[in-house]
Formats: C-alpha cells, sequence, structure tokens
C-alpha cells in the first residue's frame, strides 16, 4: 500500500535516486535538489509530497506558491514517479492530495512547472511524453509554450576583445559582478528588470567564479549576463541590456565572456533557458532549439 507524507530533507537521497531514473532527461544532483526544495524562500512543507511503498521511494509531487500582482500563484514545480509502478494510481493520488490541500488553502488554480525565480523547468518538457498526456488525463490544458536552445562551446574562443576595447573607449567596463555592488544592482534590476531576474543573478554570488558579468559606467549599470545561478548546471540566463544601448555589442561580449568560463569550467555545452530572442543566440553563438516545453494549468473551481 502506498503511503503519502510530507518529504523531508533527510529524504533527499531517494528522490535523487527516484529523479534520476524517472527524469533521465536531466542530471540532478543532491546540491540542486537541496537548493531547489529546502532552500526556496517560500518552503511550504505541505506541498512536499512523497509516495512510499514500505521504504522505497516510488513517487514525488512537489508545489509552492508564489504572491503575485494580483493573486497568488501555485505551481507543480516537479513530480516523478518510478517507471516500475507507474499506471498503478501512485501520480493520482499525489495530485488529487496536492488539489485537495491547494483547494483548502484558497486557491482555485495550479500551473505545472513555471515558477521562476526557484524552478527546475519553465514548463514540462514535451519528451516526457508520459507526464503530457498524464496531466492531459487530469483535465490540465496548455496554456503556453517556452524553448531552450542549446550551444557547442568547442566550435570557437568567444574572444570579444576587440569590441570590448572599443566599448572601453566610450567609458563602458566589463567585469563580474561583486558583492559590494549588491544593493547598487538590486536597485537597478527591481527598476530595469524585475525581482525575480535580481534574486537569479544575486544567486551567481554563491559561486566561484561568481557567474554574473555586468557593464558599467561609472557608477550606472547597464547590462548583465549570468549563468549557473537558475537550475540545472550548465544554463546561460538571465541577461539583459538597456533599451537604448542594444546594438553596441555589449550583450554579445557579455554573452562570450560567459562562454568562455562555462569552457573553462570543463562545460562542453551551455544551455540558454527559457529563450527570448531566438534569432539572435542563433546567429550570435550558432544555437539551436533543444527543448520545448508546454506551460500547463487547471481550474480547480
Amino acid at each position: 500500500m502506498t503511503d503519502i507524507r510530507e518529504l523531508t530533507g533527510n529524504d533527499l537521497p531517494a528522490l535523487l535516486d527516484l529523479c534520476t531514473r524517472a527524469l533521465p532527461l536531466d542530471a540532478f544532483s543532491l546540491p540542486l535538489l537541496h537548493s531547489r526544495i529546502m532552500e526556496e524562500p517560500e518552503h511550504q512543507p505541505s506541498l512536499q509530497l512523497a509516495a512510499w511503498n514500505g521504504d522505497q521511494l516510488v513517487g514525488a509531487m512537489l508545489a509552492g506558491v508564489r504572491d503575485g500582482a494580483q493573486e497568488p500563484s501555485v505551481a507543480i514545480r516537479l513530480f516523478a514517479v518510478e517507471p516500475s509502478v507507474r499506471r498503478k494510481g501512485v501520480a493520482t493520488g499525489l495530485l488529487r492530495e496536492i488539489e485537495s490541500r491547494v483547494r483548502r488553502d484558497g486557491h482555485r488554480r495550479l500551473t505545472v512547472a513555471q515558477q521562476a525565480p526557484v524552478y527546475f523547468w519553465p514548463g514540462v518538457d514535451v519528451r516526457y511524453t508520459p507526464a503530457i498526456c498524464f496531466l492531459e488525463a487530469n483535465a490540465y490544458e496548455r496554456t503556453g509554450e517556452a524553448i531552450n536552445m542549446d550551444v557547442d562551446l568547442s566550435i570557437r574562443d568567444w574572444d570579444a576583445t576587440e569590441v570590448e576595447a572599443r566599448l572601453a573607449t566610450d567609458g563602458y567596463e566589463v567585469r563580474r559582478l561583486q558583492a559590494e555592488d549588491r544593493e547598487g544592482f538590486v536597485a537597478w534590476m527591481r527598476e530595469a528588470w524585475n525581482p525575480t531576474w535580481a534574486y537569479e543573478a544575486l544567486e551567481s554570488l554563491k559561486n566561484d567564479p561568481v557567474s554574473t558579468w555586468v557593464a558599467t559606467r561609472g557608477e550606472t549599470y547597464h547590462a548583465f549576463a549570468s549563468y549557473d545561478c537558475t537550475a540545472f548546471a550548465g544554463g546561460f540566463g538571465p541577461t539583459g541590456t538597456d533599451e537604448r544601448l542594444r546594438g553596441k555589442g555589449i550583450g554579445t561580449v557579455l554573452f562570450n565572456r560567459c562562454m568562455q568560463d562555462m569552457r573553462a569550467l570543463g562545460y562542453s555545452k551551455c544551455e540558454v533557458c527559457w529563450t527570448g530572442p531566438v534569432a539572435f543566440y542563433a546567429k550570435a553563438a550558432d544555437a539551436w532549439i533543444s527543448r520545448v516545453f508546454w506551460s500547463m494549468q487547471k481550474d480547480l473551481g
């Protein structure tokens, strides 16, 4: 008989084993699970559910709540079921319990996967076809799409010295984000971009080397680019350049700096996450669309 109870930090090794078997397209690790689950700033144990058969973890469904401009958003961030017990009611039991708890808390809508800044994916990878079928069978509807793009880091040296020198003559400095930048950088990010990107970029201060590059002129920030600060290792983003300065090559320089770092760290490829300007990355880095995610949602009534 399957027993559903709340996931704890002690369960993370078992969850890692489960995710490795059930979600083979992604490279899970204990540090990743700990940071995405236990260090979640709005961690809610009541929505972190695990299904056990005796002492074996056979399923997990983790959800969370984010405050929104009009109403809180609730999303399932991660769910996985042991392949050998699929179609035996494990996922259905977890989903019904999650939906019941979400309704009990007064929420009327439940989405799947997309809940920045702490998330695993921007939606459900369409190659996890059983998950798509399961959600559709339970009245979840497709509401949008997101893509990731891959970059082969071996195809060039990612040198942008010439452009960077030209920018320097115009007074722009390209450098790594530093701890002492925190206050000014966050203020700029919140004004020019959004709190979500500010949170994600600041996470890069935990990395060695710090994995955010910025372009400044005097005391003013004008652009930034980050990597390895969202979910899985080897991911690029977020990034942004002041609109009035686009076309000067600033974004390309910061992107190339990140690619140089990632290549030096031993990555063979970079995954541009939740990609916006497809044409930019295709031209600047010969990137190609590698993953497609569906946003899915259900009205709980």
